[in-house]
């Protein structure tokens, strides 16, 4: 009978203890790709995120592929980027920890190829951009609001990527028109450790000392969307960008282990393993962009973007037993209207371009609380050698909070981007 009731304590009080990792009464399981969204491109990240209306090298193969056509040499260019992660978890509303940790990651790498043409411009890209960061840390050593001994570390590594191939073409003096086809990779380590202890005087059943709860858990993402797009550019000064994202298809296959132990007064362990070998498809809704840039000079420019995606609209098309989730999107996620701005000053005599901007990314979720916003601010430089490379760095700030049912967290980011490119 001790045996059958530390087995039936085992299953079910990883769901009672910890919210954000189980979808738990009316509310929908987390989606990864539905949050923290990048920058597409170093020079846009230098400017909040703005490059819908704006982009004038290869990161306009994966904002608004239409702004290709205005790209009339070949360009290569790539970009790394460092992230350096800071987090404060609360167990139960008191503090209960703080670290950091640090990833380096290749952020996108591509190249135009221009067609020579009559009239106007047309070229096409190729590329990889990271899309999505997944990358999270949270841990927590306190004694809980019900009087036990907790240890708790909870990681994620991983994020998802695209792979495009489109092309743009003016199709009037002012009207530009582009579409790309997007390949969707990535990958996703998830770990859970919670070491529980009972210090006595709880409500433990008494032959109970200590139970340990640990996942690893590995997912891998593809996918494919497609992104059309189109550019005004009605005199000078004026330049307006849009684009529509289709419906994008994700299937995720994962698969780990879920473990949990017991060890009793009489130091007895009881120990149960869980398999997991599943693979789920999510269909991601259609997201409407629109930008626009002003140069008021030849040496300034500035620009903002925003993006709007209905995120209820997400929903599982497979397996089976996960399409009840479909009926929670409602009040599980909420539409988003994402923006960014900022601008560009050109200082010719020192070959430097100097970048700051701002962006806001309100969180879709809503299982981790209301309201809540990423806000990032940005800045950067580019460096011209000569007339065909440029060196350009990036830097941008960001903080948001988790909010769990008893675990919560507190992130801020500072994310460093160093690129080149070439243009011949």
């Amino acid at each position: 009978m001790r045996k059958l009731l530390v087995s039936m304590i085992l299953v079910a009080l990883p769901a009672m203890i910890f919210g954000q990792t189980l979808a738990i009464g009316d509310t929908a399981d987390f989606i990864p790709s539905t949050d923290r969204h990048l920058p597409m491109g170093i020079r846009s990240a230098g400017m909040g995120g703005a490059g819908i209306a704006c982009s004038e090298d290869y990161s306009a193969l994966f904002y608004n592929p239409a702004n290709l056509a205005y790209i009339y040499r070949f360009e290569m260019a790539g970009a790394l980027q460092y992230d350096a992660l800071s987090y404060e978890g609360a167990l139960d509303g008191a503090a209960a920890g703080t670290g950091s940790d640090s990833y380096v990651k290749l952020q996108n790498l591509g190249g135009v190829i221009p067609v020579p043409t009559s009239r106007g411009g047309m070229a096409f890209g190729i590329g990889f951009t990271r899309t999505n960061s997944f990358d999270r840390r949270i841990r927590a050593q306190a004694t809980g609001s019900d009087g036990l001994l907790y240890d708790i570390d909870e990681s994620v590594k991983g994020g998802l990527g695209k792979f495009s191939l489109g092309g743009g073409v003016q199709v009037a003096p002012s009207m530009a028109l582009g579409a790309s086809l997007d390949i969707y990779s990535g990958g996703e380590r998830y770990s859970w450790f919670n070491d529980v202890r009972n210090p006595g005087g709880t409500d433990w059943p008494d032959s109970v000392e200590r139970k340990i709860f640990s996942d690893d858990i590995t997912n891998s993402y593809c996918g494919v969307g497609a992104r059309f797009g189109m550019t005004l550019v009605p005199n000078k000064i004026v330049q307006i960008g849009a684009y529509i994202s289709t419906p994008t298809s994700i299937i995720i296959d994962e698969e780990g282990i879920q473990r949990f132990d017991s060890l009793t007064t009489g130091w007895e362990t009881y120990q149960e393993d869980y398999n997991i070998v599943e693979s789920f498809e999510i269909l991601l809704p259609w997201r409407f962009g629109a930008g626009l840039a002003l140069r008021p000079t030849d040496w300034l420019l500035f620009a903002g973007d925003a993006e709007y995606v209905d995120w209820r609209q997400t929903e599982y098309d497979e397996p089976a037993w996960i399409l009840n989730q479909n009926r929670l999107m409602d009040d599980s996620y909420r539409a988003t209207l994402r923006w960014s701005a900022g601008g560009e000053a050109t200082i010719p005599m020192a070959s430097l371009k100097l970048r700051g901007g701002f962006s806001q990314e309100p969180i879709a979720y809503l299982g981790d609380g209301d309201n809540r916003s990423r806000n990032t601010i940005s800045g950067g430089l580019g460096y011209l050698a000569g007339d065909l490379v440029s060196l350009d760095l990036a830097m941008r700030f960001s903080d948001w909070d988790v909010e769990g049912t008893r675990l919560d967290g507190g992130y801020s980011l500072t994310s460093i981007w160093l690129g080149m490119s070439y243009r011949f």
